[in-house]
């Protein structure tokens, strides 16, 4: 059931005065994680949370919302996606079009009444409105003191994700905690009377929240050696890896997302206005130093093969700091997959033939063209192993699973496929002709152009269209980047290299040597954007680059090899604004996205963001 647009009113959700409601049993086990959910009666408050099951029960639904934040369509995912340059979705003659909705995310056209705008706000809250039902049965709970703080630390983790995706979208938003919540006095508490809804905070404050959630802490006495050292919020009783399942949070999940916390702290506590954000205050040492946490804790390390990632078994990958766990079943699976490849190509389901990327991303990378002198195709060459996961040139029937990126449909022997006119071989060219595919565009012409990327392995155990992969929410890749962005801001340029040349050296590239500063703040930017394609990170690295770090546009539209590929979040590119090849630039209010107009006439108490 999609959750009400009136999600003010989710905060009552999961929180009844004497019958808990809708709660799942869940065992904990291997990949399947918070999935295996096998509902079970009415319970009762004086027979809740007597063991450990039965507070698994409770959480699965709090972690379970993870994907509907983080890779439904619906979501985080797409507002952080689209919204930037490295993912669009055209509109493929009758298919894609949905009113627009897709278009004005690339764009930067959104209304408050976008409903992908206003989704990202409704999952959000849901996720919070359960792990505050969940923290409340807790709090008078029997459980051993020890045991206690842990699973309250574990249920604190997960309700901070969730604001810190409402805070970088939509900067300021209520506060809602738990109705026995130490912080009760300060924050509205759920259950929300349905006549007072609540008051909205600033971004500052939902900043200071989560900062002082993880560390006891908040910017006004922040101090990097203490606060991150020794903390006094949920981080000191966060499990650590392997004294939990996989798929649950632990304490380098919350000190990766300090890192990030920390690594935006100018954006996060800045004044937005018209004319865009004045940064904050800077918290580069804390970033840095939360980074250096998961780096020096022996508990993570690289992947060797990059794929390896996003394989379908990944369930345990030593790079992945926190998933979003998935299965290939009906309603647990990822469908990533399904949202980059042609109708034609021969999966277990007809794709959707979506999603793809814009053809400056593409050309950016070290990458140059084959035999044939033809940029785009599958003999392109380059040394970074990452480009190999864009799909370009013709595809072919085989291999269909078990596979990832180039590797996939690349058998010249199995047969061309063609697209649906049953004539022309489907060829993913890296032009993308217009943004609206319908001037008298013949049907191949509208359904195959654009580089898809499929870093995600085709799960060869799936047999519809939701596969296994788990999604990296946090990954070791992002601290060695942020310890580089953080050292670079803090003027060490040579430790900033050291960090940066360790990802670059996975992927294949010879290390980069020198840089001022500022070249170095655009190859930074190049790299995040090359490592983390389609895992909701480009929209923030653009915003940080343009307005906390003075960033000035390059390379869009790329022109040359010799420049980074370092665009800033206002500036043109393909499609923006007009509609045009060369775009035009946008607004500096879209750094935050509006508040949902369904949210505003339901909750007075709400100010729209300026600009719109």
């Amino acid at each position: 059931m999609r959750p009400s647009s009136h999600s003010w009113k989710a905060f009552r959700l999961f929180l009844l005065p004497f019958v808990v409601l809708l709660a799942t049993l869940v065992t904990f086990t291997g990949c399947d994680s918070a999935l295996d959910q096998e509902p079970f009666s009415q319970i009762t408050p004086d027979q809740f949370f007597n063991t450990e099951a039965e507070f698994l029960a409770a959480a699965a639904a709090v972690y379970a919302q993870l994907r509907a934040v983080a890779v439904d369509n619906d979501g985080w995912m797409n507002l952080q996606t689209h919204a930037s340059d490295e993912i669009m979705v055209p509109t493929r003659g009758p298919d894609w079009g949905d009113g627009g909705i897709w278009r004005a995310l690339t764009q930067h056209t959104w209304t408050p009444t976008n409903p992908k705008v206003g989704a990202g706000w409704t999952n959000a809250q849901v996720g919070i409105a359960r792990a505050n039902g969940v923290l409340s049965a807790l709090s008078s709970s029997d459980f051993d003191p020890t045991v206690k703080n842990r699973f309250d630390a574990e249920v604190r983790f997960l309700r901070a994700l969730y604001y810190y995706t409402l805070m970088d979208l939509y900067g300021g938003v209520p506060i809602v905690v738990e109705e026995e919540s130490p912080l009760a006095s300060r924050y509205a508490t759920q259950p929300i009377p349905a006549d007072a809804p609540p008051q909205q905070n600033t971004r500052q404050e939902v900043f200071d929240f989560l900062l002082e959630e993880l560390t006891g802490c908040t910017s006004s006495n922040f101090n990097a050696s203490s606060c991150v050292g020794s903390p006094t919020g949920l981080l000191q009783n966060l499990a650590v890896k392997g004294d939990v399942p996989w798929g649950r949070a632990t304490k380098g999940a919350g000190y990766a997302l300090l890192a990030r916390l920390l690594l935006n702290a100018e954006i996060y506590t800045g004044s937005a206005s018209a004319g865009g954000i004045a940064p904050g205050q800077a918290m580069y040492e804390g970033a840095a130093a939360a980074a250096d946490w998961v780096l020096n804790s022996g508990q993570y390390a690289l992947e060797n093969d990059y794929y390896a990632i996003f394989a379908a078994n990944n369930a345990g990958s030593p790079e992945i700091i926190f998933p979003v766990t998935h299965k290939a079943a009906p309603g647990l699976g990822l469908n990533f997959q399904m949202r980059f490849l042609h109708y034609n190509l021969p999966i277990p389901q007809t794709p959707w033939n979506g999603f793809t990327t814009i053809a400056e991303f593409y050309k950016a990378y070290d990458v140059a063209p084959g035999a044939d002198g033809e940029l785009g195709t599958r003999d392109d060459t380059s040394p970074d192993a990452r480009l190999q996961q864009f799909l370009v040139g013709l595809q072919y029937k085989q291999p269909s699973a078990g596979c990832a990126g180039q590797d996939c449909f690349g058998d010249v022997n199995s047969g061309v496929v063609l697209a649906r006119d049953d004539q022309t071989p489907l060829f993913f060219s890296l032009e993308i002709p217009a943004i609206q595919l319908d001037a008298g565009l013949g049907r191949a012409a509208i359904e195959s152009p654009g580089a898809r990327p499929l870093k995600w392995e085709i799960d060869p155990a799936t047999s519809g269209s939701e596969m296994g992969n788990d999604f990296p929410f946090f990954r070791l890749a992002e601290m060695y980047m942020i310890k580089a962005e953080a050292a670079n801001e803090l003027g060490n340029t040579g430790e900033a290299l050291m960090n940066l040349n360790v990802i670059r050296a996975r992927s294949g590239l010879d290390p980069l040597s020198g840089g001022s500063q500022d070249e170095l703040r655009k190859l930074i930017l190049q790299e995040r954007g090359f490592e983390f394609v389609y895992e909701a990170q480009r929209r923030m690295d653009l915003i940080r680059y343009e307005f906390a770090h003075g960033g000035t546009p390059t390379g869009a539209p790329y022109t040359s090899s010799a420049d980074p590929y370092a665009p800033t979040f206002t500036a043109p590119w393909i499609f923006k604004k007009d509609g045009s090849q060369s775009g035009q630039a946008s607004e500096p209010y879209r750094v935050l996205f509006p508040i949902p107009s369904t949210q505003l006439s339901v909750n007075p108490n709400l100010t729209q963001n300026p600009g719109y």
